[in-house]
């Protein structure tokens, strides 16, 4: 995969995470009841908590406007950091309801599982990605300073 190639990847990868995180955090954050109440699976968990869910939702919008900086900049640094902070918090998370399906249906389980699984899927698979594309720039760049040592070294006068 070139690099031009993969930094489109990179970027459709971390908007789509930005997406899907900044619907459930917009509704965390504004309407936390609303969230506990109709979010499939939530009112499974322990009571509502206003305090608890606006404060999660504050969390999630701090790592979507991570991601979304993530892809507007596409700074390897930037991407590998935004898209770490964004696998442990898809990791514990699908942890945590991979351990805690006791009230849930079969189909309430599979689903959860499945699409919590696939958050932390995504972002090993970007994380990966964005690894690659930083190793490829780093390679670049070194190549780049050694031939500019070398042309301002055959330019000293001996």
């Amino acid at each position: 995969m070139q690099s031009g190639s993969a930094k489109k990847w990179l970027r459709g990868g971390l908007l789509a995470l930005a997406a899907l995180q900044t619907v459930a955090s917009v509704w965390q954050y504004v309407f936390p009841r609303s969230f506990y109440d109709d979010f499939p699976t939530v009112k499974l968990d322990p009571p509502y908590n206003e305090h608890l869910i606006s404060d999660v939702g504050g969390l999630g919008l701090a790592l979507t406007a991570m991601l979304y900086f993530a892809a507007w900049t596409l700074d390897s640094k930037v991407v590998l950091a935004a898209l770490i902070g964004y696998l442990i918090y898809a990791a514990t998370h699908f942890t945590f309801h991979i351990r805690h399906f006791d009230h849930f249906s079969f189909l309430e389980a599979v689903g959860v599982g499945t699409g919590l699984g696939l958050e932390v899927a995504l972002a090993l698979v970007f994380l990966y990605v964005g690894w690659r594309v930083h190793r490829a720039e780093s390679a670049a760049a070194t190549r780049t300073e050694a031939m500019t040592r070398r042309d301002v070294s055959d330019q000293e006068p001996v």
